[in-house]
This record gives C-alpha cells, sequence and structure tokens, in this order.
C-alpha cells in the first residue's frame, strides 16, 4: 500500500508540473515571467541621442515649449487643476505623484489603453498620442493644435520610444 501511495504521490507532481516545463519562467528559468499574463517588462536597452531616455529627460520635455507651441503643464492644459482631458484631467506637473499617475492614467482618447504600458510604445497613449494620427483621431494629437514642424521633435520622440521600451525606469 505504502508503494501505490508513493507512485501516485509522484504521477500527480509530474502531471502537475508538466505544463511548466515548456514555458519560459518554469522551475529551472529564473529569467522568465513565471507563466504570468506577460505582465513583467523586460527592458529593450534602447538607447537615444541627444535627449537621453530617461524618466528626467520625460518630465524636462513637460514643462518646455518647443516652437510656438506652449509646454504640456502650461495652464490651461496638463497642469495642476488643468483642463485636459475634459471629462479626465491629466496632470503631468512635476511632484510626488508624476510617475504614479503616468503608469496608471488610462487614456479614454486612445480607447482605454495605459498612459505608458512598460515594453511597449506603440500601445501607450503617451506615444501614440503625441504622433501623427494620434489614436486614430488627428485632432488629438499633442500638444494640442501643433502642426508638423511644431509637434514633438523627433529627438524627443525617440527618448520617449525608448525610455517606454526600457520599461519606463523611475531613474
Amino acid at each position: 500500500m505504502k508503494f501505490k501511495l508513493r507512485k501516485f504521490a509522484v504521477a500527480a507532481a509530474l502531471v502537475l508540473l508538466s505544463p511548466l516545463a515548456g514555458c519560459p519562467g518554469g522551475i529551472d528559468d529564473p529569467t522568465g515571467t513565471g507563466g504570468t499574463s506577460g505582465n513583467t517588462c523586460v527592458p529593450a536597452n534602447a538607447t537615444s541621442s541627444p535627449v537621453p531616455a530617461t524618466f528626467t529627460a520625460i518630465k524636462t520635455m513637460f514643462n518646455m515649449g518647443e516652437g510656438a507651441v506652449s509646454s504640456c503643464v502650461s495652464a490651461p492644459c496638463h497642469g495642476d487643476n488643468g483642463f485636459a482631458p475634459p471629462a479626465k484631467p491629466l496632470s503631468l506637473q512635476t511632484g510626488a505623484n508624476l510617475y504614479n499617475t503616468m503608469m496608471t492614467y488610462k487614456s479614454d482618447g486612445c480607447g482605454g489603453i495605459p498612459l505608458v504600458n512598460k515594453g511597449k510604445p506603440n500601445e501607450s497613449a503617451l506615444f501614440k498620442m503625441l504622433s501623427p494620427g494620434a489614436c486614430g483621431n488627428a485632432q488629438l494629437r499633442m500638444p494640442l493644435d501643433c502642426v508638423d514642424e511644431q509637434c514633438m521633435p523627433t529627438d524627443y520622440m525617440n527618448a520617449i520610444s525608448a525610455w517606454i521600451s526600457n520599461c519606463a525606469p523611475e531613474n
């Protein structure tokens, strides 16, 4: 009886653990996501030049205007108590909560996708809203009312893309 119980326990363990054998993050692979839904971000080691791909650089971009365009945080847009977007204001004002806000905000204008989807710039509202076509509605392109030569410079766009690709660290 003892032998049958041991064989049953071994067989049960093999059945329960066998699905892990082919999965990244299985028993012997500490680098995978452990079979999760893929929420773990693996940095792409993307670089940008001359603007660094850092959160500090992103914050600086929000606070400076380019060409005839005001900064993102200038009143009445994305500063504290700003109106943009009207139904769910997004403050990009530099402060203790900015990083958390950027990681948790969902953009209604982009179909409810995250403002920053770590590792996926093309699935991040921040990158999409600054790009031509802005989530399928060119009128939503940011900065508001910009035209190509006044919109976010290519160096800045490359830095934003690289920062998100690198899992948007808070540096």
